[in-house]
């Protein structure tokens, strides 16, 4: 056999390998997925799942305060308006809704919409509701505040009537909605009936030591209720740590918190957590009726210089997000890709040089001014007070010496209604709705005034396309994050803590932690 033979016959050899080794693989690969396939049929999901709350007061949900009671029960009771993943308004028992005047609101309601006991929604449903929330003081008292009068125009009708025009309104609309005929002549806030819900889940019993939940019936859209979990057992304890023990030994599936130290009760292994942004919001609100704080360089120096990773990691070991801007929680008129200031002592300099400040002697001057500042906090706020003492030494970093003055309470809230500090340490817990009048609009806390501003946020309380809407947000954004009025600092964040035994598309936020229930499952 010539070379050229034993060539032709050596390359032969290897494409029969390749094609042997192909087939092989495709066929491990096959294989594979039916054993996949295979497995997959063969797991067996619970027909239940379970959660745990401590300090439970009450199953009405006009009443209780409790957080983790409230999240649940958004799996019982429906609003007229709720809110997506980004905090945008979605239809749920309403219709449609629609301003007709600063201070009238017309919402239609979805007649077909039953009861768990069988009866249908009605406009008469949510007079009453609105009625009863006005009566006694609760969670949704500021929800409410604002409503004059519910007249009911017929049975999927109703107007809403306010005393003054409140941007943003419709974001109110959040709360649930009782039923009416279900009372009858007894007083809602002393029966002992277990309200009942439109959504997903109605009470079956309400025990000592245990909520019992069964799968609504009624139930209107199919493609929401889970087909698995039938019924949902929610545990309560007296305290939290024995929830969170109940937790560890696998006696609870999903718990949620916002405790910055779960982890010294339940170690870190062994369970799966879904991180979501709390609306704890933190930031130093700089008067811009101050000699020096009016002065946009000087603002602008001190949002480049503060470290806020340095903060969140320090005083909140990591457990709270780095902020840049207040509708930063989530909301989606807040860009993504919105243009960050920074950590840059380096910019921080620049700023101050550019507009003329002049750095000799260890002190920035100007015109016969030398640049010191005062940062006040509230003395009971402990962590805020560590929080100063960390932005003190990032400023005296760049040559800005700092007195920080630590006051009493009232004094503290006179800060806030009179606005005569130079920096304050404050901060707010944010609605769900993008309205900025508190920061930006007539008489805010940092004296804050730009026409331009004003004008938008006068603008944007009628606007109802989407597109415009997120087009004069960016501005408003752009312009205000570049005159630091207010230094975003940071907001705390909250936890879904999931068994590893349960699985599903968890898209927790402040409004819906059970967001997606639907595919919720328990092996």
């Amino acid at each position: 056999m010539n070379f050229k033979n034993v060539k032709f016959v050596f390359i032969a050899f290897v494409i029969l390998i390749v094609i042997f080794a192909i087939i092989n693989m495709k066929f491990k690969n096959s294989k594979n997925k039916e054993s996949e396939i295979q497995s997959a049929k063969n797991i067996v999901y619970q027909d239940n799942i379970r959660l745990g709350i401590s300090n439970f007061d009450s199953i009405n949900p006009l009443v209780t305060k409790n957080k983790q009671l409230i999240d649940i029960e958004q799996l019982i009771y429906e609003p007229l308006l709720s809110l997506d993943s980004g905090y945008k308004l979605n239809l749920c028992l309403a219709t449609e809704y629609a301003k007709t005047s600063a201070t009238t609101y017309i919402i239609k309601i979805n007649n077909s919409i039953q009861w768990s006991d069988g009866s249908n929604l009605v406009a008469d449903d949510v007079k009453f509701t609105v009625d009863l929330l006005k009566s006694v003081e609760n969670i949704y008292s500021e929800n409410v505040k604002n409503i004059s009068s519910v007249e009911v125009i017929d049975d999927s009708t109703v107007k809403f009537n306010l005393n003054e025009e409140t941007y943003f309104f419709e974001y109110n609309l959040i709360f649930p909605i009782m039923c009416k005929h279900y009372y009858g002549d007894e007083d809602f806030f002393t029966s002992q009936k277990y309200p009942i819900g439109t959504g997903l889940y109605k009470i079956s019993s309400v025990l000592d030591n245990q909520i019992i939940l069964d799968k609504n019936e009624k139930y209107r859209d199919p493609d929401k209720i889970n087909k698995n979990i039938q019924t949902i057992y929610v545990n309560i304890f007296s305290e939290i740590g024995e929830v969170y023990n109940s937790f560890k030994i696998g006696n609870i599936d999903i718990m949620s918190t916002s405790s910055l130290l779960y982890e010294n009760y339940i170690g870190t292994m062994g369970y799966n957590v879904k991180e979501y942004r709390g609306r704890e919001y933190d930031f130093l609100s700089c008067n811009c009726n101050d000699s020096l704080m009016k002065e946009k360089s000087v603002r602008q120096a001190i949002s480049f210089a503060i470290d806020k990773d340095n903060i969140v990691s320090t005083v909140y070991n990591n457990k709270y997000y780095p902020s840049e801007y207040v509708l930063d929680y989530g909301s989606y008129v807040y860009p993504m890709n919105s243009t960050s200031s920074g950590y840059n002592t380096e910019k921080a300099k620049e700023v101050l040089t550019n507009d003329g400040w002049i750095y000799t002697n260890n002190r920035w001057r100007k015109k016969g001014r030398i640049l010191a500042l005062t940062i006040s906090v509230n003395s009971s706020n402990t962590q805020r007070c560590e929080v100063a003492k960390i932005i003190k030494t990032q400023l005296e970093n760049i040559g800005i010496p700092v007195t920080i003055r630590k006051v009493s309470d009232s004094q503290y809230n006179n800060y806030l209604i009179n606005k005569n500090y130079q920096i304050l340490l404050t901060g707010v817990y944010n609605g769900y709705s993008p309205d900025l009048t508190y920061f930006y609009g007539e008489n805010n806390i940092s004296n804050y005034n730009n026409e331009e501003v004003k004008a938008i946020i006068n603008d944007v309380k009628n606007i109802t396309d989407q597109k415009v809407l997120e087009e004069k947000y960016k501005t408003l954004i752009d312009i205000t994050k570049d005159d630091c009025a207010y230094i975003s600092l940071y907001r705390n964040k909250n936890f879904l803590l999931i068994n590893q035994n349960v699985v599903g598309n968890y898209e927790p936020t402040n409004f819906g932690v059970f967001r997606n229930f639907e595919s919720w499952n328990r092996e």
